[in-house]
């Protein structure tokens, strides 16, 4: 029924795209590649609550797991996209445990969180009763608070003890800047690649899930490696720039 937690229970990570185009046909190509999951980018993708809805229902339809990077601070969008029927959320710049406290509280229902009831949508996408998605969801769903500053390096000790954070996702080109104190991000550079090994590490300690976000196949082994139980590899802009270059790049004539 809510495929996502059992796959991350398996003994390979989890393989998720990342998207911010909202084109339904688009979405549905993405679909037929071997990704498990596929995250609909919120916070610096186009997503609305219109397209969003439209893409969970597609994924699901397709037989993948949607997970939902909400924009910053939007706890009622983290409502809104469970209802939606999304299995997973993800929420920017979780730098206390105070925000992870309110991500759970929105997010998973009583007695862990405050979760408001509106299960019919997201029960009817999984053929399932509302009582049942009710009773099961919460051991399904996925939460994951972002680490990407050093103030939530500095606090991730108790951002995961919160019940109801299931894990974390390391944004690495943030966590650099905030390290580096450079706008320009050097993800999985020197300065940090030592943090994620530890980020992983404590939510290994902690039962806790480690998810972790590159452009690149390469960085994807390692973190595989390291032990992630999630990796999102590629977004948008990778997919389509490889693509056109793969068709162009044997051309004799250019």
């Amino acid at each position: 029924m809510f495929r996502l937690k059992q796959l991350l229970d398996s003994s390979k990570p989890v393989l998720s795209a990342w998207c911010g185009i909202t084109d339904p046909h688009y979405l549905e190509r993405v679909c037929e590649f071997s990704f498990d999951a596929v995250v609909l980018d919120m916070q610096h993708g186009f997503f609305d609550e219109t397209s969003v809805q439209a893409g969970i229902a597609t994924l699901i339809s397709k037989g993948k797991a949607p997970i939902v990077r909400i924009p910053l601070g939007r706890w009622d969008t983290a409502s809104r996209v469970l209802d939606f029927g999304a299995l997973g959320v993800i929420a920017p710049m979780i730098n206390s445990v105070e925000d992870a406290r309110k991500l759970a509280s929105v997010t998973k229902f009583v007695p862990v969180g405050e979760r408001s009831f509106g299960p019919r949508h997201a029960a009817s996408l999984y053929g399932v009763s509302s009582n049942e998605y009710l009773e099961e969801f919460d051991h399904c769903s996925l939460v994951l608070a972002m680490i990407e500053t050093l103030e939530a390096y500095h606090k991730i000790e108790g951002i995961l003890k919160v019940e109801g954070i299931d894990g974390v996702l390391i944004g690495p080109g943030d966590l650099s800047i905030s390290v580096r104190q450079d706008r320009i991000p050097d993800p999985y550079g020197t300065d940090t690649i030592d943090m994620v090994k530890d980020i992983i590490n404590r939510c290994k300690i902690d039962g806790k899930k480690a998810a972790a976000f590159t452009i690149d196949s390469n960085t994807a082994n390692r973190l595989s490696e390291m032990g992630a139980d999630l990796i999102s590899v590629g977004i948008d802009d990778t997919y389509i720039a490889n693509g056109i270059a793969s068709h162009i790049s044997g051309l004799k004539f250019r």
